[in-house]
């Protein structure tokens, strides 16, 4: 059966705003034959045409898949699939980076290692932190959610702003519930980032996390902070107090759980 397309859906909701240039160009639920059509032209680093192929007429490894012939397996009529593609479109250079990341670090007969697993979980399930105050950085990691997402309110979209990345975290938000909490990649960035269109600090961000990755920053999931994301303003319909309160979902930071 294959799912709606709920455009409106994705147009109204904040946290697809990357991707919407690319949403908007289906009219249905794409296929594997709109996805040639389409005319994205993501690359992997052996400078191959990234194409989204049925899983069952590929015998290699996933990544090895993308990384020697360009092809992504992807299930039909398959959300997840569905946003993993659409991520490609987005950040193609930080995808391919994460394949090659894969690549450099890949055993068929070993473990998987921190790297790799580093690499899946933010593939996955993250999201790129841009911003240009620390303070607000240290919000973040110190747990001190309700200064973050209440108080410097105004401040997302201007200092701060987190941009998803993960596929599984697009998926989820199709039908949120309390819980989901996402692993984030802080990035600084210029005051003036902020001003740009998301399409302009999508293409920035890429470039500069593709670098990252390039250059193996990336070494172990625990370098990742996670972000209860639900509470970052216009990501949840009702952002009270009370939903602030909660902190089985708004947990606080181990060292002040001890001190207590």
């Amino acid at each position: 059966m294959i799912p709606n397309w709920p455009l409106d859906f994705f147009q109204q909701h904040a946290p697809y705003a990357p991707l919407l240039p690319f949403l908007t160009q289906f009219k249905g639920f794409p296929q594997h034959s709109d996805w040639d059509a389409s005319g994205f032209n993501a690359k992997n680093q052996q400078g191959q045409p990234i194409r989204f192929v049925a899983p069952e007429v590929i015998s290699d490894y996933y990544e090895v898949a993308i990384a020697q012939k360009g092809h992504v397996a992807t299930r039909a009529n398959n959300w997840h699939d569905c946003f993993n593609a659409l991520v490609w479109c987005a950040f193609p250079q930080s995808k391919a980076a994460i394949t090659a990341l894969h690549m450099r670090h890949f055993s068929p007969d070993g473990p998987r290692g921190t790297v790799r697993d580093a690499a899946t979980l933010f593939d996955e399930c993250g999201l790129i932190l841009a911003y240009c105050d620390d303070a607000l950085l240290q919000l973040l990691i110190d747990h001190r959610w309700q200064e973050l997402f209440q108080l410097h309110e105004s401040d997302w979209g201007v200092k701060i702003n987190a941009i998803c990345f993960g596929h599984a975290t697009y998926e989820n938000l199709l039908e949120p519930f309390l819980g989901l909490t996402g692993k984030c990649w802080p990035i600084k960035v210029a005051a003036d980032f902020f001003e740009k269109e998301i399409t302009a600090q999508c293409t920035w961000l890429d470039h500069k996390l593709a670098h990252c990755l390039d250059s193996e920053q990336l070494k172990k999931p625990r370098q990742l902070p996670p972000i209860p994301y639900l509470g970052i303003p216009h990501w949840w319909p009702v952002q009270d107090e009370a939903f602030y309160a909660n902190t089985q979902y708004f947990r606080p930071a181990r060292q002040a759980i001890i001190k207590k």
